[in-house]
């Protein structure tokens, strides 16, 4: 967008009172869920009349609606969301937010003319996953909220989208899109809208217990005008499970902000603090300060603070559009209603006639006329100016007069509220999934040290982290490497020139977690293999990576053991320890306290391959260090489906390697040979 332009103020609504405090609040459009396919399940969302209602009280206030199905999805239920989405477009909604690859190929295949926005569920870091996207129809891209100001500026700058950054609310301390924490613990996932929160619980730091992956609410208010500068799209603000007081404070502070075009005052930020917040806010991933100082809980000041913030306050027409009415009345008994509205910048006008009824009725006066013509009550209009032409030929009950007012009332409604030509529905024949016999093997090694020859002889195709590759003097004939979980765009550079070494040194093929590295990996002509985190659950997600290109792909851990109808090879992880956090925040540092020396010259986890975090119930995660002093955090047990081969009906089988050393040669042998496993494991199992 220009720089002269006020980004979009787009606001979270759960419920129907959160959604007129938003509209009243000044947002430009909101966002919601139906219940279905939305990463909020918990939240009360809209259904039936109710979602019919939201959808027309936000367009007679010229707000938009963006729906949110931003799940993944598993087999049938594309289709069930496709369905969803077409229904949602039919009543009105102006775009929706999609997390699944699967269900935006299919909607921009069926139905072009949907607007699609990017779910920051599906990882899209910088511009070479905005090109990706772009492919698929979307409009529009919300980043992550990790950025730097110096990524948003270049995002903003260089994207083929709409760019959509987070201003305000909770924040993940994983990556979106990479967390499978809550589902590997209790079966609730994160990628299902149903987060168990694990992350806010606490955790053993060293001898000390304490909240290391709990992170403060954001709050970029202080920002504001660095922000208009960088020129995003639109503002969001983070919030669906929030009450309506929350929604109308927040969005009332922000949309003052822009309007004003400054950022917050000291009291501002107090009030911002006292709707919601954890130990108050951060702004560290925006400013580049990732420290230590962004954690925080939910503290007892901070629900007292909040109790008296919020009360029991009615938003639903709290925000009026002025109203411009003039009334004619003729002696041929015909009687002229015209109301005017402004809505940002544009009038729009509606007018009812009708006859005056037959009977001796006395004229109405020019001050009665006045008074009922101005009583519009629970409606969206208030009148400031009312004229009345003709007040002795106006010869009518009135109760004609007020069923006027009402009719008008209606047709502004109709012409604020235009509807739209219904899409009709577009199916595709059912595909009969296929039962497969794994034929081959890969594997990922986190420490290139386990990745011997022997051990390598296993597999068709192995793979280790990109740095270690490039650390290897020499590399079996079956060795690719495994890019970074996350390159922001300040890295990209640096990223692809790693690469072409690698390819310099012979390596052929990569394993792609997300979709910022099949650019690269084109450029440089590596055969692509999609790693799990790439999230995919069905078919039609299966189809578009197949279109990139894509060799083969691992199933996500979440899709548990499906049979699948497509034309890439699928696989499925047989063994190891599932990678269940992306973390852009050092938790290695929490852990091992003031040990370690400033980030900037700390090279712990080169001599360190894996530190354990313990959480409440003794169970530890092994946590190993990543590009950039990232964090992987592991599960604290290997996924095992070594004696259940013949349910997993893929291509081929896949193993993670993490801390078994010495034991990975004994590991591979019980795979091989179907075992039973030995000692702590869970199994693939869809989410509940």
């Amino acid at each position: 967008m220009r720089k002269d332009q006020i980004p979009e103020l787009l606001a979270p609504v759960g419920t129907p009172d959160a959604l007129y405090a938003a509209v009243a609040a000044g947002a430009d459009a909101v966002y919601f869920g139906t219940g279905a396919f939305n990463a909020r399940m918990n939240a009360e969302n809209f259904t039936g009349d109710a979602l019919d209602d939201a959808i027309a009280h936000c367009h007679r206030y010229g707000v938009k609606v963006y729906m949110t199905l931003n799940t993944q999805l598993y087999g049938r239920e594309v289709e069930a969301a496709a369905e969803t989405a077409r229904d949602l477009w039919n009543r009105g909604a102006d775009a929706f937010i999609v997390a699944d690859l699967g269900l935006a190929s299919v909607l921009h295949s069926r139905y072009p003319s949907m607007e699609l926005h990017a779910s920051t569920q599906m990882t899209g870091e910088n511009v070479l996953s905005a090109e990706v996207l772009k492919k698929l129809g979307f409009t529009r891209m919300v980043a992550p909220r990790e950025l730097s100001r110096e990524d948003t500026a270049i995002l903003c700058r260089n994207s083929p989208l709409e760019t959509e950054i987070f201003i305000h609310g909770a924040l993940c301390v994983c990556h979106s899109g990479q967390c499978l924490l809550s589902s590997v613990i209790g079966g609730r996932s994160g990628n299902r809208g149903e987060c168990a929160q694990p992350c806010r619980l606490p955790y053993s730091c060293g001898k000390t217990e304490g909240y290391p992956l709990s992170l403060k609410d954001l709050c970029l208010a202080g920002h504001i005008r660095e922000i208009l500068e960088i020129g995003p799209a639109s503002l969001k603000i983070e919030g669906r499970m929030k009450s309506a007081d929350y929604v109308y404070g927040v969005v009332s502070v922000y949309r003052r902000l822009l309007d004003e075009g400054r950022d917050a005052t000291d009291e501002e930020k107090k009030q911002l603090a006292g709707l919601f917040s954890r130990s108050g806010f951060t702004d560290g991933y925006y400013t580049g300060r990732i420290t230590s100082d962004m954690l925080g809980v939910r503290t007892i000041e901070d629900k007292t603070a909040s109790r008296a913030a919020t009360g029991k306050t009615d938003y639903r027409f709290a925000k009026k559009m002025p109203l411009t009415l003039i009334a004619s009345f003729d002696e041929n008994g015909t009687a002229a209603l015209t109301g005017s509205v402004v809505r940002r910048g544009e009038t729009f006008t509606a007018s009812v006639t009708e006859s005056v009824p037959a009977g001796d009725y006395p004229a109405l006066s020019e001050e009665r006329l006045t008074e009922n013509l101005s009583k519009w009550g629970q409606t969206a209009y208030v009148p400031v100016s009312v004229t009345v032409m003709g007040a002795g030929a106006a010869r009518m009950p009135i109760s004609s007069v007020n069923a006027m007012r009402r009719a008008l009332a209606a047709g502004l409604d109709e012409v604020l509220c235009p509807r739209r030509s219904p899409l009709s529905r577009k199916t595709v024949p059912n595909r009969a999934p296929s039962f497969r016999v794994p034929a081959a093997a890969s594997a990922f090694f986190a420490s290139a040290k386990d990745a011997t020859p022997e051990v390598c002889s296993h597999f068709d195709r192995v793979f280790i982290p990109l740095d270690s590759y490039l650390n290897m003097s020499v590399h079996p004939a079956n060795m690719g490497f495994a890019f970074p979980p996350v390159c922001l765009d300040n890295e990209l550079a640096e990223c692809e020139e790693a690469v072409k070494k690698a390819v310099s040194m012979g390596c052929r093929t990569a394993l792609i977690s997300t979709l910022w590295q099949v650019p690269i990996a084109d450029r440089c002509g590596l055969i692509k293999h999609g790693d799990m985190r790439l999230g995919t659950c069905n078919d039609e997600a299966l189809d578009f990576l197949s279109s990139l290109g894509f060799a083969s792909v691992i199933l996500s851990p979440e899709a548990g053991t499906p049979r699948v109808a497509s034309s890439v090879q699928t696989g499925a992880v047989v063994y190891g320890r599932l990678p269940v956090m992306t973390l852009e925040k050092c938790v290695i540092r929490e852990v091992c306290g003031e040990k370690l020396p400033p980030r900037e010259a700390c090279r712990y986890c080169r001599t360190h391959p894996f530190t354990l975090l313990r959480d409440r119930t003794g169970t530890t995660f092994p946590v190993c260090g990543d590009a950039k002093h990232r964090n992987v955090i592991y599960n604290s047990v290997p996924t095992y489906m070594a004696d259940k081969k013949a349910d997993l009906s893929v291509d081929f089988l896949h193993c993670i390697f993490t801390d078994e050393g010495g034991k990975t040669e004994s590991v591979i042998e019980r795979i091989e040979r179907g075992e039973a496993p030995v000692g702590k494991f869970r199994r693939l199992q869809s989410p509940k």
